[in-house]
């Protein structure tokens, strides 16, 4: 990659049936992006005709000018000014078919390619096919990949971009939001969705936005971006108005923590064949599903005396799940657990117990501390320490089935992915120091897979919900535990939209990159 000026083009949402002002919109922005020197530049999730097409015949519609036409109009802006330009748009197709695609142009204006929305999102299901590839294109200066709103919701869409060779994810977005004010307009997307996509593949990410309201049932966020790959947020527009966000993106890509493809067989199964799709059909009788997590401040160093006193604690505050950080100890820490179990066969519940050790053998481990048995992951992903080989299994407890994952497992997408498909309800993750994105992280983790995510580090964490909302967190500064409540009738309910399954709408035939 070398140095570049991205453009991310935010315009005003138009209804199909005024297709011809926003034509003349997007094409201001598209000379206004030219004139400012960008050599890249976004248009939003179907720009044109319109995003809310109401049928699956949007060019027989009266106004809206020829697919064809439109495609020359924008190839014509690409080469007066000799940017790249990835186009939302809805794409006819001689089968009769229609996709939600990124329409890629070279600075000659030609078209060099397309990439079909794959994680079609409520009312897209009706009238869109669904994409199956993930191309990335090389623009000399840098390589880019394309992905569309929702795809953002799915870890493995950034990921195959990633694993393609992209440097700069380019996301043409229609982020449907509230708020009481369109002012306040945000999306969680925008919050953590996107940055934690930039942080944990070492990407750039570039958002597009439309703004205001379409067809007088969906408005849209704005807050067009530019997100460099520490998952910081370098320039943004307002939730209102017409803008052309630009950025200078500077060349630094980083490289991907350390993967283990050969521990995630999991992501290319079919959803009907996995743990979660089973119990997604279980029956439960709500006020019967319902358990209580805790995170607990512990020791910065392994002493069981300690945990176990705050394992009690908290149990007889009704806490069936009790998660610790990441402590400090030597080979051989485990001869000291039975203070632990002990409580833990008084009290029922269970125990999540991570340490590290600092001896002759880095290695992080953890505890899952049952009232009938004691069960040790090593962690399988990290740098610096002796890795396990095998991933962490999922455990039944009155809470709901729980997965562990520590320090760098959080950070890697594939791991709590793979967990969430065993059906876990909870994933407990305990980190060994504290990471100014575990938070978004968290909250990532838990929104992406429809569970609920409890992180606790030294100094702080917090319990998600299954829509990312953060329900209890560690006030800064004070070592107090937290607690709140869970619900398997949440957990495993994994429609994020009508028609849209944050599991069965995958595309796992297409991740074979992923687990080689």
């Amino acid at each position: 990659m070398t140095p570049f000026t991205i453009a991310c083009c935010q315009v005003r949402a138009h209804d199909i049936d005024d297709a011809e002002a926003n034509l003349a919109q997007i094409l201001e922005a598209l000379d206004e992006a030219g004139r400012a020197g960008a050599q890249l530049v976004l248009l939003p999730e179907c720009a044109y005709p319109a995003y809310y097409l109401k049928d699956d015949k949007p060019y027989d519609r009266p106004g809206v000018r020829p697919y064809a036409e439109v495609c020359r109009l924008f190839g014509e802006r690409a080469k007066r000014y000799g940017f790249w330009l990835a186009a939302g748009m809805a794409v006819p197709h001689e089968d009769g078919a229609l996709t939600n695609s990124g329409v890629v142009f070279g600075p000659d204006g030609e078209v060099r390619g397309r990439y079909d929305k794959s994680f079609l999102w409520h009312f897209d299901t009706v009238w869109f096919a669904k994409g199956r590839e993930y191309p990335v294109f090389d623009a000399g200066f840098a390589k880019f990949g394309v992905l569309i709103c929702a795809d953002g919701r799915q870890p493995e869409v950034a990921r195959m971009l990633r694993i393609n060779g992209a440097e700069v994810i380019c996301d043409l977005t229609a982020w449907v939001s509230w708020a009481r004010t369109p002012e306040t307009l945000s999306t969680t997307q925008c919050e953590y969705l996107m940055p934690v996509r930039a942080y944990e593949n070492g990407v750039w990410v570039a958002a597009a936005d439309k703004w205001g309201p379409e067809d007088g049932s969906i408005v849209y966020a704005g807050r067009s971006c530019v997100i460099d790959p520490d998952g910081v947020t370098r320039v943004a527009a307002p939730s209102t108005g017409n803008a052309v966000v630009t950025h200078r993106v500077e060349p630094s890509f980083a490289e991907l923590r350390p993967r283990r493809p050969a521990l995630y067989g999991t992501l290319r199964q079919e959803y009907e064949t996995l743990p979660a799709a089973t119990f997604e059909r279980e029956a439960l009788v709500p006020s019967a599903a319902v358990g209580r997590v805790a995170i607990s401040p512990g020791p910065r160093d392994w002493a069981p005396a300690e945990v176990a006193r705050r394992y009690r604690a908290l149990r007889t505050q009704d806490a069936d799940i009790v998660i610790f950080p990441g402590m400090t100890g030597l080979d051989g820490w485990q001869v000291d657990l039975p203070e632990i179990e002990a409580a833990v066969r008084e009290l029922g519940g269970v125990a999540v117990v991570p340490v590290r050790t600092t001896g002759c053998n880095l290695k992080e481990s953890i505890a899952i501390v049952m009232p009938e048995r004691t069960v040790e992951h090593v962690v399988t992903h990290g740098r610096g320490i002796d890795l396990g080989e095998t991933p962490a299994v999922v455990i039944a407890t009155a809470a709901g089935n729980l997965g562990v994952v520590g320090g760098d497992e959080g950070l890697v997408p594939e791991v709590a992915r793979c967990l969430a498909l065993n059906g876990a309800d909870v994933i407990a993750w305990s980190l060994f120091e504290p990471d100014g994105m575990a938070e978004r992280v968290a909250r990532c983790r838990a929104d992406e897979n429809r569970v609920y995510v409890a992180a606790a580090w030294p100094g702080g964490g917090l319990i998600a919900n299954p829509d990312g909302g953060v329900m209890t967190a560690v006030p800064e500064g004070l070592d107090v535990a937290m607690t709140a409540g869970v619900s398997r009738a949440m957990s495993r309910w994994k429609e994020k939209a009508p028609g849209t399954h944050v599991f069965r709408d995958r595309t796992p035939e297409a991740y074979g990159p992923l687990t080689r």
